[in-house]
């Protein structure tokens, strides 16, 4: 697909980019541009399957609900969170720290992935010319582009030092939300996420939050049990349906620190599996 160039004079111009400090000269776009703000969905490259899992679960709300899925097309959250917009048969924009020519599209692992984020009516933009490489500097300046096409950012797992968290920086300075998925105190990807959340950002532990974050409706209908719950997973659902509560009765039950315990507790809240009932304790999700 060919390449547009776009300037703030021409009608296709996102608006939000003026809000973008400092706003773009340029914009080269291939595919169709976003036609209401999205969600950003940003984190760290090194991903954990917990992570993963989140992004997963979460996303395919995010485009139940409408919204356009924007995120940097990286390695680890960026990209599976493309994915998973793609597989929900949602619009999901990139937006590319280097050339969106075929040849300077980076990073080249998720080429294929760009090439079917355009092919699916999705879009691949960049403020680089053809040719441009994907230099270090080029990802924290990309950072705004993506806060500015987003009403919200949802931070999922990211070091307190980081891209993601810049993303975040950027999104409250330009008035957007900011939503957090909260991890173990013990995991340096739940560092960013979780000071977040600290100072004030919407936390994000079950799938009925986006929803409610939106001013929306959540679904009606229970999801379905993801296939990709672990061995350990399943050992803490059937541990809590024969009467293990809490987290302390679990982590007995199961013969695992009360920090691991916590970890699955919150994977399976996410996963629709579980949830809380007040005083410590969860129950199955029915």
């Amino acid at each position: 697909m060919d390449i547009r160039r776009l300037t703030p004079s021409d009608p296709a111009w996102p608006e939000a980019f003026a809000q973008a400090v400092p706003s773009p000269e340029r914009l080269f776009v291939r595919g169709i541009l976003p036609d209401c703000p999205g969600i950003a969905v940003v984190g760290t490259r090194k991903m954990s399957a917990y992570g993963r899992a989140c992004v997963e679960l979460l996303v395919p709300e995010i485009v139940r609900l409408g919204r356009p899925v924007v995120s940097g097309l990286a390695l680890g959250v960026d990209g599976v969170a493309h994915e998973a917009a793609l597989r929900a048969g949602g619009y999901t924009v990139a937006v590319i720290g280097s050339g969106a020519d075929d040849a300077s599209i980076y990073p080249r692992a998720h080429f294929g992935l760009a090439k079917r984020i355009i092919e699916a009516g999705g879009a691949v933009i960049s403020e680089y010319p053809s040719g441009a490489p994907g230099l270090p500097h080029h990802f924290p300046e990309r950072n705004r582009l993506v806060a500015a096409l987003s009403s919200a950012v949802l931070l999922v797992e990211a070091p307190r030092k980081s891209g993601a968290m810049i993303t975040a920086r950027l999104a409250l300075e330009m008035g957007r939300d900011v939503w957090a998925v909260p991890g173990a105190i013990t995991h340096p990807n739940s560092e960013g996420p979780n000071a977040l959340i600290r100072d004030g950002a919407t936390p994000i532990s079950c799938v009925d939050d986006i929803a409610h974050a939106l001013g929306m409706t959540p679904r009606q209908e229970r999801l379905p049990m993801p296939d990709s719950l672990s061995p350990d997973e399943r050992a803490a659902l059937s541990a809590i349906a024969a009467g293990n509560e809490t987290a302390d009765a679990l982590a007995k039950a199961l013969d695992r620190p009360v920090a691991a315990v916590s970890w699955l507790l919150t994977a399976l809240e996410l996963a629709g599996a579980i949830r809380a009932v007040g005083g410590g304790r969860y129950t199955l999700y029915t």
